[in-house]
């Protein structure tokens, strides 16, 4: 079977770089047709500049890097450096990207994609803020019945969620896309807050990450170790069991 063809959306951030790694180490499975950033866990910026770094890290420059939507479609952003660092990959020790970003804006770079690939093959999968999917369903409705699915990151049900008692970061940073979304008809698979604090990072497994030797392996540790501090004051009751809640 051929890898099913996926665009990932995304705000990096120590969590989405782990989703990045990933997704670029499984080949078999997945080709990752682009990269689009936004607003989110730092400021756009930074996420697109972080998304480079991970590309590169990963051996990948050739996935081409697509800045779009710098903040959410009504409300101002929310930002999350309280929980990532200052630079969104704080832990890590990454150089500054060679590889540039595209010219193309995210969101048209979005709809071209969707538009001239046959229907059904792309699979949208976001792990931050949803504003770019939104803008481009909003500026070319025709996209919808042309995706093969959305796969995101959002929302939470019985852990309530990380930005209010109620409500997850993603979704609340921009509630009027997710709303986009979530009524415009595409599939949707949604793996809430409560999959993410099911996938924790023990230190005996972070150890195994370490003893692989590579180097992409060697910075994901050191991002994890970082991440960690936010889950053991967040999470007292999981300390030393590093989780990834976007």
């Amino acid at each position: 079977m051929a890898p099913r063809k996926i665009i990932i959306d995304t705000d990096p951030g120590q969590d989405d770089a782990f989703a990045i790694l990933f997704a670029l180490g499984s080949p078999e499975d997945l080709e990752v047709v682009g990269i689009t950033t936004v607003g989110g866990n730092v400021p756009l910026s930074l996420t697109t500049k972080n998304a480079l770094k991970v590309v590169e890290l990963a051996g990948r420059p050739d996935v081409p890097v697509f800045a779009g939507c710098p903040a959410p479609m009504v409300k101002k952003l929310m930002t999350a450096e309280y929980v990532h660092g200052e630079t969104g990959l704080d832990g890590a020790e990454l150089p500054e990207p060679a590889t540039p970003v595209q010219d193309e804006h995210a969101v048209n770079w979005m709809v071209r994609t969707i538009m001239a690939a046959p229907e059904g093959e792309i699979t949208v999968c976001t792990l931050g803020p949803m504003t770019n999917l939104a803008m481009a369903m909003t500026m070319e409705p025709r996209i919808v019945p042309r995706i093969c699915e959305v796969v995101l990151m959002g929302g939470g049900f019985f852990e309530g969620g990380n930005a209010t008692p109620a409500a997850e970061f993603n979704i609340f940073v921009d509630p009027h896309a997710a709303h986009k979304v979530f009524h415009s008809g595409v599939p949707v698979t949604m793996a809430p807050i409560d999959c993410t604090y099911t996938a924790q990072m023990t230190p005996e497994w972070l150890g195994t990450l370490r003893a692989t030797g590579s180097r992409a392996a060697l910075e994901a540790a050191n991002m994890a170790e970082f991440y960690c501090q936010y889950g053991d004051h967040k999470f007292p009751t999981r300390r030393g069991r590093s989780t990834m809640p976007a």
